[in-house]
């Protein structure tokens, strides 16, 4: 009787102290989390700066995706947030850009890898998509489509989620190179060839560096009209009919031969 009274007060002793340490263990998950939070409210702040919403605004891990489709890494949100560029914000016209687009050493041919589990109806809105950019006139701009990965500036690649985005894209980096890669959720596959021709021109838009022209975000481009309903880089997806003269004269501004 008294051996076993004696294991039971021990079996007491280790109960509380591993229910002591599971609780300093769980204080300082929450201190870390409390320390990490100010950190990512000042990029959130600066993004709301910006002319984003706050409620558009998602963290994901270590990349932000903003308004659905734009997608920026915390570490390259920083970098910018630490270099505010204070013409940012500025309200009230339509077409906008990133405060980085990309340099001549990449703008001339922006290399497009396609992984293999890309369907081929993809493939043909992606081929589609570099023509249409190609074939802007007055600008240097170009694309194309390479067979290696390694020899690419953009990744192409399916990834699926039940959720409101057709597809989405990286933004042009601090160091000038095009956005590293394009997302097609296969949750929308079955979508019309002209909606899917539309959607890939608009985050190839993206990637180098176009933001949304429904949206007051970002750095405004001047000369651009002040209103362009039918631009490819409005954030809902239409049926593709053509870039309209205040993209094509975006591009050219920002890319000028």
């Amino acid at each position: 009787m008294k051996k076993k009274t004696q294991s039971i007060y021990v079996r007491q002793i280790h109960f509380l102290f591993f229910a002591l340490s599971m609780f300093l263990f769980a204080c300082s998950k929450d201190k870390i989390a409390t320390e990490a939070k100010p950190a990512e409210d000042k990029l959130v702040s600066y993004l709301e700066r910006l002319g984003f919403k706050k409620e558009n605004i998602e963290l994901k891990g270590d990349t932000y995706i903003i308004d659905g489709d734009v997608l920026i890494t915390k570490a390259e949100l920083a970098k910018r947030a630490a270099n505010e560029d204070k013409t940012d914000g500025i309200a009230g016209t339509e077409h906008w850009r990133g405060t980085y687009i990309i340099s001549n050493a990449y703008n001339s041919n922006v290399r497009l890898y396609i992984d293999a589990a890309v369907p081929t109806a993809w493939r043909t809105a992606i081929q589609g998509a570099v023509n249409n950019w190609n074939a802007v006139n007055g600008t240097r701009l170009g694309m194309s489509i390479v067979t290696s990965q390694a020899n690419s500036d953009t990744r192409v690649f399916m990834g699926f989620e039940s959720a409101n985005w057709i597809a989405r894209a990286y933004l042009p980096g601090s160091n000038s190179r095009p956005g590293v890669s394009v997302e097609i959720n296969s949750n929308y596959n079955s979508l019309p060839a002209s909606q899917k021709l539309f959607a890939i021109t608009h985050e190839l838009g993206h990637t180098i560096g176009f933001y949304h022209t429904n949206q007051n975000q970002g750095i405004f481009i001047p000369g651009t009209p002040s209103v362009d309903a039918n631009s490819v880089m409005n954030s809902f997806v239409l049926n593709w009919n053509g870039f309209t003269a205040g993209d094509v004269l975006a591009t050219q501004i920002l890319y000028p031969q």
